[in-house]
């Protein structure tokens, strides 16, 4: 890879590695001699997202050379981290039972009950909300659950254009729990772009894994369509938190794992983004890949033009910094190279253009912006407007 790492984001990735093996603790432990900067190596746990894999990383290697500080700063985050998973494994318990009763069948996306499924404890991720997948002909019924349960939905504001704008462009809709702060995510597809990843919510049932969480059984995805799923929503954000990484390694190290997930985007029509995912897991997190898929990621252009998009977000100190959203850093990070690796995820057509059309429209131009159903066709044009208008408030506080 090109990209011009840090020290401290190499010793980063060892601490990441499971298993670690012998030569991985033996430069783990060189790593740690060495006097890193400890600070970014904190800032990065907490941008990522890996605090207890991080943790576990460095006292496994066996070095009594970590701060004690550093420690306790990262005890300190896994203490956190495990404490809102323990509330979201049992609220997805809670829900699981209710929409089951409701007569609506759901899937459980990330979160806790990836991190049970994966790595053996629904404790690991450090997930910000719940993210439950439902056939779109029973969203309606799934809302009444919902509501029912004590949520608020986000969009209950939007008018009928709106909301019908929304469900077009957007995958998931946000609820939110006034007393417990608690936020769910319905989804009614597994993308924003439909025609990134084929989901007929059918087959993705038919196929689920069930899953044991916080004494709940919860349906899932399959292996099978864990990797494409995890890829182009780790890809979709440019790999921005390392944590998607991690989870995708961890997959990948299963038996044929690589062959079949490589195999089902090159289907599908994103090979290179997944070829490039195995590449940065193998670079980054050890992962162990046959030298022709190697082979076949160094050689391949398209690959490379990711590589050199994601360089943006992890050469120097970009790998644990976060750009304020509105600073000119920001709106480089979020508004031109994220963008542009979205883009470049599939060259098909019917992709890209739906792809364009979707970066015209976002839903905090109903707020900035207000204009009536009769006038909703002018949003894409006032979307600059709103654009500056949202900036200004930024800077202003």
């Amino acid at each position: 890879m090109a990209i011009n790492l840090t020290p401290e984001f190499r010793l980063f990735c060892l601490a990441l590695r499971h298993p670690c093996r012998p030569e991985d603790a033996e430069a783990l432990r060189r790593g740690i001699a060495g006097a890193p900067d400890w600070a970014a190596i904190i800032a990065g746990a907490r941008r990522h997202r890996v605090a207890p894999f991080l943790l576990a990383g460095l006292q496994a290697c066996g070095s009594t050379g970590v701060p004690a500080d550093v420690v306790a700063q990262l005890r300190r985050q896994s203490f956190d981290v495990a404490r809102r998973s323990l509330a979201q494994v049992a609220e997805v318990g809670r829900l699981a039972r209710a929409l089951a009763d409701g007569g609506v069948d759901v899937l459980a996306l990330k979160g806790v009950v990836l991190s049970a499924q994966l790595h053996g404890d629904g404790s690991l991720r450090d997930a910000r909300d719940i993210d439950l997948l439902v056939d779109p002909a029973q969203a309606a019924r799934a809302d009444a659950v919902l509501v029912a349960s004590g949520y608020r939905c986000s969009n209950d504001a939007l008018s009928p254009r709106q909301s019908a704008a929304y469900r077009h462009w957007i995958k998931d809709v946000e609820y939110i729990h006034p007393a417990s702060g608690t936020n769910v995510e319905l989804h009614c597809r597994l993308t924003d772009n439909a025609h990134l990843l084929a989901n007929d919510f059918g087959t993705l049932w038919r196929e689920r894994e069930e899953v044991s969480v916080g004494g709940a059984v919860v349906a899932t995805l399959s292996r099978r369509r864990l990797a494409p799923y995890l890829c182009v929503h780790g890809a979709g954000h440019a790999w921005e938190r390392l944590c998607w990484l991690v989870d995708l390694a961890t997959l990948f190290a299963e038996r044929d794992s690589v062959d079949a997930a490589l195999e089902s985007a090159d289907v599908a029509g994103f090979g290179p983004a997944m070829l490039h995912a195995v590449m940065l897991a193998h670079d980054w997190l050890g992962l162990a890949v046959a030298d022709r898929h190697l082979a076949r990621a160094r050689a391949s252009a398209p690959v490379r033009r990711l590589d050199h998009i994601l360089s943006h977000f992890y050469a120097g100190p970009a790998w644990h910094e976060l750009p304020r959203r509105g600073s000119w850093p920001g709106l480089a990070r979020y508004s031109l190279w994220q963008r542009l690796y979205r883009l470049v995820l599939k060259s098909d057509w019917r992709y890209r253009s739906t792809q364009v059309m979707r970066e015209c429209f976002t839903p905090a131009d109903y707020d900035t912006v207000r204009l009536s159903d009769a006038f909703f066709w002018l949003y894409p044009l006032v979307r600059p407007v709103g654009w500056l208008m949202r900036r200004r408030q930024r800077q202003s506080r």
